[in-house]
Parts: structure tokens; sequence; C-alpha cells
């Protein structure tokens, strides 16, 4: 799997779509916390200068500088203290004359005497920047003159603002940490799921010694994968059973079966021609029924390892065309040709009596299924560290999804419409399982079926290492 298939896996897991789901709705209540902070700061600052402002004009007027607009403007000049303050304060007499106060302040205001009682908030620069921000109230004067006083809002919002900056900051900051701590959590999850899903991979494909790896921490995944371990142990125990159960039947069945066949041998010899058709026909399937009861306990034999055998390194190019010059005539009557595709010399460590009659199960397949006109091929290709030792056909194939099940037991992938009794593959599987090998079943390109044993040459040097170690 790519990184891109891998980070779009990730992406797509139930833990992730939760903690981007919880990052999003944080992330909707952070904007409207920072927005509705930034206006209640604004409020609140509109409202402290609200206050200082009346309270400058509840203090000129206490002091009767309203009467007359000169002698309010005489008044501000001697109070030092104003402008460094913050506060901005405006004098026109009623002709409309600055008496005090900046002319920008008036140029902002707009207002030519008389004004009316007014709050302003104006905003006093010139061409190249923004000088002031400038909230207060406007005050018509008695003899027509108007009053102004505000305050300088810009440097306090300056100051404020940083608090939603900061704490929007704060915010984001939980905000990439949920989502780190989400996509940390997505990983570890992916990665739990994976081993999961690989054990039941590699059991499907016949590896029943798998099992689904548990932590010490014993939580959800944990307890998952010690159920689906109790499972898999039960279904191989059910399985051993059914294999135990199949053995035995056909081992009590042997004898009965043997002498029915002789007794039918010898009635078709005494009988007259009308019925002898119908015994050799029961003979024939008496005989069949043999075939598959031998197929039964050869595949317990050697899966128990309790059949004649004896491992040596022999070449395999010679098998090959020993295999090849017995089915000359069956491949010849099946309109087909055989080629052998091996290396001389490669040498491979096994029995060679079992690797002749797997391959020769291959061969009968390749034989019964791949249409008449094409070529067989007995090959012996190097692969890894290792052989691969089989047949390849230009048949039907077997579906991908399908090839676990082909090795089973009285498994016909043909349906009951095909001959044979669905032992054939079971017991090369046996065998490769004997050689420490694995029986792989293949798409062969363009078309066809490729069934291979994958011999491991670690497998052989192990066996012939311990076979020296008893020797000696």
């Amino acid at each position: 799997m790519s990184w891109a298939e891998r980070a779009a896996h990730l992406l797509e897991t139930r833990t992730f779509r939760h903690a981007s789901l919880v990052a999003f709705l944080f992330l909707l209540v952070a904007v409207g916390t920072v927005l509705l902070s930034a206006h209640q700061i604004d409020v609140l600052l509109h409202s402290h200068v609200r206050d200082m402002v009346l309270a400058d004009v509840r203090a000129q007027e206490r002091s009767h500088h309203f009467a007359e607009a000169g002698g309010l403007a005489l008044a501000l000049a001697h109070e030092d203290t104003r402008e460094r303050e913050g506060n901005k304060s405006l004098v026109l007499s009623p002709s409309g004359a600055l008496l005090f106060g900046d002319p920008r302040v008036r140029s902002a205001l707009q207002c030519e005497p008389p004004c009316a009682l007014q709050w302003r908030n104006v905003t006093v620069g010139d061409a190249s920047a923004q000088l002031a921000q400038l909230f207060g109230v406007q005050v018509p004067l008695a003899d027509g003159g108007m009053f102004f006083s505000g305050y300088d809002i810009l440097p306090m919002r300056e100051r404020l603002r940083v608090i939603p900056l900061v704490a929007g900051a704060g915010l984001f900051a939980v905000l990439l940490s949920s989502l780190a701590i989400g996509l940390y959590t997505s990983v570890q999850s992916m990665r739990r799921v994976d081993r999961i899903r690989s054990a039941l991979r590699r059991y499907v494909t016949g590896e029943r010694g798998a099992t689904v790896p548990c932590g010490p921490d014993g939580d959800e995944f944990d307890l998952l994968g010690q159920d689906i371990n109790h499972v898999l142990d039960r279904v191989n125990r059910l399985m051993e059973e059914v294999k135990s159960v199949s053995s035995h039947l056909a081992h009590e069945l042997r004898t009965p079966l043997t002498r029915m066949y002789n007794q039918l041998a010898n009635l078709a010899e005494k009988v007259d021609d009308p019925m002898r058709d119908d015994v050799l026909g029961a003979l024939e399937e008496g005989e069949r029924i043999q075939r598959m009861v031998r197929a039964v306990l050869r595949i317990g034999e050697v899966d128990a390892g309790r059949c004649e055998h004896a491992f040596e390194w022999f070449e395999v190019r010679p098998l090959l065309d020993d295999l090849a010059e017995y089915y000359a005539p069956l491949v010849a009557v099946s309109g087909m040709a055989l080629h052998i595709e091996a290396e001389p010399g490669r040498e491979i460590y096994g029995d060679r009596a079992l690797l002749f009659q797997a391959l020769s199960n291959l061969l009968e397949n390749a034989i019964k299924y791949a249409p008449g006109g094409e070529t067989l091929v007995l090959l012996a290709r190097r692969r890894g560290d290792g052989i691969a030792l089989g047949v390849a056909d230009h048949g039907p194939g077997i579906p991908a999804t399908l090839r676990g099940q082909a090795v089973e037991r009285f498994r016909r992938l043909g349906g009951t419409s095909q001959s044979g009794s669905g032992l054939g593959l079971a017991l090369v599987n046996a065998i490769a399982r004997l050689h420490g090998a694995q029986l792989s079943l293949e798409e062969n390109r363009p078309a066809g079926l490729l069934a291979v044993l994958l011999l491991d040459r670690r497998h052989w040097n192990d066996q012939t290492g311990l076979k020296n170690a008893l020797r000696t």
C-alpha cells in the first residue's frame, strides 16, 4: 500500500473523522468566542469612555464655563493635563471660529454652530496615516458656540486587541493539539486493525497457526483479538476433528470396500451379458470410492508425517523428465503439448516420490481443465532464496477469492458436475507442508493457472543440518 493510499485510509478512519468533527466544532466555538470577546471589549471600551466624557462635561458645567465660548476656551487653555490624558477638546465661537483645539479635529467633526447635542465617533488623520479615533459628545453653548469633549480610543483599543488575539492563539493551539491527538490515535488504531486483518488474511490463505497479537494493556483491541484467537482456535479444533473423523472413517471403510470390490469382480465373471454391464458399473463406482478412501488416508499420513519418505538432494530436471514421459500418452490424447522449463544441474532437497505425486496431481488438473491445443509447462524456477516447482497452463484458472478454498478436502470449485473427489490439491498441499513449502495458486498471465510449490532453501539448510547432527 502506497503512502497516498495509507493517508487516504487514515483520513477515512472513524477515529480521525470524530476527531476532525470535534475540532471543527471547537473551531467554530473558538471563532465565535473571539468575535464575541472583541465585540464585548469594544462595548466596554465605549462605555468606559462615555463615562469619562460625561464626567468631563459635568465638571465644565459645574464651573459655569458653558455660558460663554470665550471663557470656556480660556479655562481649557489653563488645563495642561488634558492632552496628556488622551482628552481631545474643541471650542467654537458662535461664528464658527476655532477658539481652542486641534484644527484637524474640527475638520473631522464637520459641524458649524449652532450644533445639536450629539455623540460623535470620528477619525482624525491626514493623508499618510490615521492619527486618532475620537469618541465623544458635542454640546451647544448658551451663546451659540459649541464644545466637544472626546477621548482617543485607538491606543486603548490597540492594547486591548491583544486579549482576543491571545485567546484565539490559545484556542488554535488547542485545536491543533486535538487534531494531532486524533491523528495519533487514528494511526495507532489503524495499525491494530491492520494487524488483525493481516492475521485473518493469513488464516484464510491456509496459515492455521496465525493469531492476532494481543498486548498486555487489555484495551478493546486486545479483548477483540483474544476473542478472535479463541474463535480461530475453536475452528482449528473442529477442522482437526473433521480430518480425524474422515481419516478414521476411510480407514474403517477400506476393508469392507475391498471385500465388496472383490465380490463384485467375482460376480461379473459369473453373470450373463444383460447383467454384466450393471455389475461392471457398480465395480467402477466401487473402484472410485476406493481411490477416494486411499487419497484420504494418504493425506492423513502425509499431514501426520507417518508416510514413508526419504529426504535427499536430487536434480529436479530428471524428475520433470520422468513426469513428462509418464504423462506423454495422456497429453497427446488430450491434444496438448508439454514443455519443460528447468535449468540443468539444479538440485532440490526433498522426497522424490512425494514430489512426483504432487506434480502428477497438478499436471492431471491442468490436463483436465485446460483447453485442447494449449501448451502445458512443467517448471522449476528460481524465486528468491528458493525454487518454484509446479505446472503452468492456459485454462480458466481459479479466481483469487476461491484459491484458499481450492486446497480444502472434497472442495470441487466446478461443482458436482466435475469429475474427481476434490482431494487432489489437498494432497499436494499436505506434501508441500511436509517439505516446509507452500502451495501457491497464481495467475498465469495472460490467462490460466500457475500452481507451484514454493520450496525454501533456508528450510533445506535447517533439515540437512539437523540430519548431519543426528548422524554424528
